[in-house]
């Protein structure tokens, strides 16, 4: 799996990376590239992992329980579109930009 920097823009595998901190949904990788400090959403990866469970738990519930179809379907339904809408935005983003490498910006 290939992962895109925000900072440089340029693909590495997962495996070349080196350099972590911080633990759980609030954890940092280091490109190896650039030297960027990058990281995910916390709303978003949230916000993904929520949406699976409730569609994991109503299809349980829709499948061992009797007349909630009216009402299980929609979650489904509903979760799965969370999922996907959060997935395609949830991106890694530029947490902390290496120091040597700052981009030039004109200012006119």
């Amino acid at each position: 799996m290939l992962l895109q920097c925000a900072f440089c823009h340029k693909g590495f595998s997962v495996a070349s990376v080196t350099q972590s901190r911080g633990r759980g949904l609030g954890s940092h990788i280091q490109c190896p590239k650039c030297g960027a400090w990058l990281g995910r959403n916390k709303w978003l990866t949230s916000a993904k992992i929520i949406g699976f469970y409730v569609a994991t738990i109503a299809g349980v519930a829709g499948y061992y329980l009797d007349n909630v179809m009216h009402i299980v379907t929609p979650t489904i339904i509903l979760s799965v579109i969370l999922v996907g809408i959060t997935h395609i935005m949830d991106h890694l983003i530029l947490i902390e930009a290496p120091e040597d490498q700052v981009p030039n910006i004109k200012l006119d």
